[in-house]
């Protein structure tokens, strides 16, 4: 059993903490949060932990946990711009170590986790749920299988409501978040490098329509992969009242893929006889497969091969790339930035 301490008890961190319960594997047995102090006194959240109450640690100062010796790994759910620092203080402490994505900000934060890591021999993974999602990785086992053809066209969207109330503090400023297009964006960009690999060139469009300060608020990306594949991400955060989706269409040589996850089902194959499909997917959902794989390969001393570090840096080198196109307003050559 993994002794899991979790760092940050926001939105995303009680999504982790909810599927913990799924995961035999591990057990989350220390928290720490700058709320710690009342966050132990709710009774809700208590209800969350699988641990006895009793058993439970909390520490107001993520410090205090890592070096406490109470826990073998952590997961982080703190706000991106302390992705580093938590992260290279657990590693260096000895601990497996599960980030939330994005890796971080810049690529002198990631390359600093990765060294870290390195030096540490524990295993880094970049928690990048898109990787783990069951429509996602069915697409992927189609085009890795070749049982439908080639992979001919890729696009892929993601839009909603910019953040507001409790959420707009660190997530609404770019200097902490990144914007739209490190929140959400990210996801699509990494799940093309995850099926094809890291493209040569990128061309991106967008802009910061609700200012520089919230960043980078709508884009729309194409990655050239120097053949005739057409694959793009777009990505909006609005200020209108749209529900939040997330949507595929993949056009492989026999066979089109339509997911969306406004509508059920989410996933629709389409071929050239019979009826439209919809697949049955088994599993549980994304957050609990991310947690289990890397509870796995933390518990054997495994690289996370399906989810790499390394591989997820580049997924932020893709990022700073489209803002340089964005910046330079042409193509981009992804060499500049990637590993």
């Amino acid at each position: 059993m993994l002794r899991v301490g979790l760092i940050g008890l926001g939105g995303i961190g009680r999504h982790h903490l909810m599927r913990y319960r799924q995961a035999p594997e591990a057990q989350v047995v220390a928290v720490a949060d700058v709320r710690a102090g009342d966050l132990r006194a709710d009774a809700d959240l208590a209800a969350l932990l699988e641990a006895p109450a009793e058993d439970v640690r909390w520490f107001d100062d993520y410090q205090d946990l890592v070096t406490s010796g109470a826990v073998d790994a952590v997961d982080i759910c703190l706000p991106t711009y302390l992705h580093r620092p938590a992260a290279v203080a657990a590693l260096e402490a000895g601990l497996h170590t599960l980030v939330e994505k994005p890796m971080a900000l810049t690529l002198e934060d990631c390359d600093a986790m990765l060294a870290a890591a390195e030096a540490a021999g524990r295993v880094l993974m970049v928690a990048h749920c898109i990787r783990f999602w069951p429509e996602y990785q069915y697409l992927a086992d189609l085009v890795r299988s070749g049982d439908a053809g080639r992979l001919l066209s890729l696009q892929m969207s993601r839009q909603g409501q910019r953040p507001s109330g409790a959420s707009a503090g660190w997530m609404g400023q770019a200097s902490r978040s990144g914007g739209a297009i490190y929140d959400l964006h990210i996801h699509d960009i990494d799940y093309c490098q995850y099926l094809l690999g890291l493209p040569q060139r990128l061309y991106a469009q967008g802009g910061m329509s609700l200012g520089a300060e919230a960043g980078y608020d709508y884009v729309l990306g194409n990655l050239d992969y120097g053949d005739d594949r057409q694959v793009s991400a777009t990505a909006h955060w609005v200020s209108v009242g749209l529900p939040f989706a997330a949507r595929f269409e993949a056009r492989l040589e026999g066979a089109f893929l339509r997911f969306d996850s406004s509508q059920h089902p989410a996933l629709t194959v389409y071929r050239a006889e019979g009826d439209p499909e919809h697949p049955a997917l088994p599993g549980p959902d994304a957050y609990v497969n991310e947690i289990r794989y890397f509870a796995q390969r933390a518990l054997d001393g495994r690289a996370p091969e399906r989810c790499r570090a390394r591989s997820t840096r580049n997924s932020v080198a893709l990022v700073i790339g489209e803002m340089a196109s964005l910046d330079r307003g042409g193509l981009v050559d992804v060499a500049e930035w990637t590993v």
